[in-house]
C-alpha cells in the first residue's frame, strides 16, 4: 500500500520502494525444503483515494481500477489482484516501473488511512486468506474520510496532568479495524515518513495490536536515510511469520498468569491474540504468586501457540518449562534475568503512560528499582559490598531511563 501523494513522490520514495520491490519479492519467506513462496502480493496506490492493481500473468499490461468513494470501501477485482510473484513476475516489473511516473506531477498532499487498512482487511476476507500490509505513509490523514486526524499536539500539556491525553489513540474507527483485523489475521506494518506532526498514538493503534511494527523516518531524504529503509523493509519481508496465532499460557498451583504486554490483542483474560507472529516479537507475561510453592516439585508453565504457517497449514507449538524454586532471596537474584525485567520495565511502563502522568511513571519505575536493590542489600549484600550496590542502582537508573 504505496501512498503517492506529493511528499513521497518528491522524496524520491515511491521510486526507491518500486525498484527495491522488483528485487526484494523474490525472498519472500517460504516453508522448509518449498522451492517457492506459497504468498501472494498485490498493490495498491493512493492519496486521497485508491487505486488497485490488475496484475494477472495473462496481461501484456497491469489495469488500474479506481475506487474514489472511500466512505465505503470495497475490492473492486479479486481474480488478479492477488497474485502468485513468480508467475505475474513481467506485468508486476511493469507496473513497478510506471507508478513513479504515473504520479509524478501530482500536486495531491492530503491522504487517508484507515480505507487503506479496509481495503487491505477487505482483500484478504475476499481471498479467504491471512496476510500481511505494509503501508507506506507519509503525512496524517487529514482528507475527508473514516479515520481523519487532527494535530493534537499541544505542548502546554506536557508536565501536566492531562499529558496522557497526548499518548492515548482516538478511538472509534481504529478500534473497529483493530477488531477486523484480528478476526481475520490481517497484520499491518507501517513505514512512516512525516515532514511534521503525525499521530503515532492513534495511527499506530492497529499495528501494536495486530503482531505488526511501526517503522518513523522524520524528514526522509534517500541519500540520507534510504539505507536505513531499505535494509528495515528487507528484514521485515524476508522474516519468518505465522499467521492468525492464538496463544494460551497455564500453569501449576501456585501462581498464575495475570497480565500480557506486546503486540497483542486480548478480548478475554485467558486468550492472546495475535494476527500475526514473527521472530522479532517478544510477548511479556506477569505472573502473580498467590499461594505456597515447593522446592521439591518447583513450578511448571506451558505455553501453547496455535498458528497458521505461510502455506496455509495449521499447527499448534507447545513449550513446556519447569522451574526451580528457592526459600533463599540469595539464590533468586542469582538467577535473575535483566533483561527480562528491563522488558517488563518498558512495556509496563509504556502501558502506565496512558493513565498516568509521565512523572508519576517515572516514580514507580525508580522505586521499583530502589526496592529490588534495597532487597539484595539487606538480604544478600556482604558488609563490604556497599559500594558494588550503590553502582549497579545509578547503572539501573540509566539503563531505564
Amino acid at each position: 500500500m504505496i501512498d503517492v501523494s506529493y511528499n513521497n513522490i518528491k522524496s524520491g520514495l515511491v521510486k526507491l520502494i518500486c525498484e527495491e520491490l522488483k528485487t526484494l519479492l523474490d525472498r519472500l519467506p517460504k516453508e522448509e525444503g518449498a522451492e517457492t513462496s506459497a504468498i501472494k502480493v498485490g498493490f495498491v496506490t493512493y492519496n486521497k483515494i485508491l487505486h488497485f492493481y490488475n496484475v494477472k500473468s495473462a496481461l501484456a499490461q497491469p489495469q488500474m481500477m479506481v475506487v474514489s468513494d472511500v466512505a465505503e470501501m470495497f475490492v473492486p477485482l479479486l481474480d488478479g489482484f492477488l497474485v502468485n510473484f513468480q508467475e505475474s513476475r513481467a506485468v508486476i516489473n511493469n507496473l513497478l516501473d510506471q507508478i513513479p511516473d504515473m504520479f509524478a506531477e501530482t500536486n495531491e498532499s492530503e491522504t487517508v488511512f484507515a480505507p487503506v487498512i479496509q481495503a487491505g482487511l477487505e482483500a484478504l476476507k475476499a481471498a479467504e486468506c491471512s496476510g500481511k500490509l505494509f503501508i507506506f505513509q507519509s503525512s496524517i490523514p487529514t482528507a475527508e474520510a473514516p479515520g481523519k486526524l487532527k494535530n493534537r499536539d499541544d505542548k502546554k500539556l506536557v508536565g501536566t496532568e492531562k499529558e496522557k491525553t497526548l499518548f492515548q489513540p482516538q478511538r472509534g474507527v481504529y478500534e473497529q479495524l483493530t477488531k477486523d483485523c484480528v478476526a481475520q489475521g490481517c497484520c499491518v506494518d507501517l513505514f512512516l515518513f512525516p515532514n511534521q506532526y503525525v499521530d503515532i498514538a492513534t495511527m499506530g493503534d492497529v499495528p501494536s495490536h495486530t503482531g505488526g511494527s511501526i517503522y518513523k523516518y522524520s524528514n526522509f531524504q534517500v541519500e540520507m536515510n534510504g539505507q536505513q529503509f531499505l535494509s528495515d523493509l528487507r528484514r521485515d519481508v524476508e522474516k519468518s511469520i505465522g499467521f492468525d496465532a492464538i496463544m494460551r499460557v497455564r500453569t501449576g498451583t501456585g501462581f498464575r498468569a495475570t497480565d500480557f504486554f506486546g503486540a497483542i490483542y486480548m478480548n478475554n483474560t485467558t486468550d492472546v491474540e495475535m494476527a500475526a507472529v514473527d521472530c522479532d516479537k517478544a510477548v511479556t507475561v506477569e505472573f502473580k504468586h498467590d499461594d505456597t510453592l515447593s522446592e521439591e516439585t518447583g513450578a511448571v508453565m506451558q505455553c501453547a501457540l496455535l498458528y497458521t504457517t505461510i502455506g496455509g497449514q495449521r499447527r499448534l507449538r507447545i513449550h513446556n518449562l519447569s522451574l526451580n524454586c528457592s526459600s533463599q532471596l540469595s539464590e533468586l537474584y542469582k538467577s535473575c534475568e535483566t533483561d527480562a525485567l528491563i522488558n517488563f520495565f518498558a512495556k509496563s511502563a509504556y502501558r502506565a503512560m496512558l493513565n498516568q502522568p509521565l512523572k508519576t511513571v517515572r516514580e514507580i519505575l525508580v522505586n521499583q528499582t530502589a526496592h529490588m536493590l534495597a532487597c539484595y542489600r539487606k538480604n544478600c549484600a556482604s558488609p563490604s559490598a556497599a559500594s558494588q550496590v550503590t553502582f549497579i542502582s545509578k547503572f539501573s537508573v540509566l539503563v531505564l531511563f
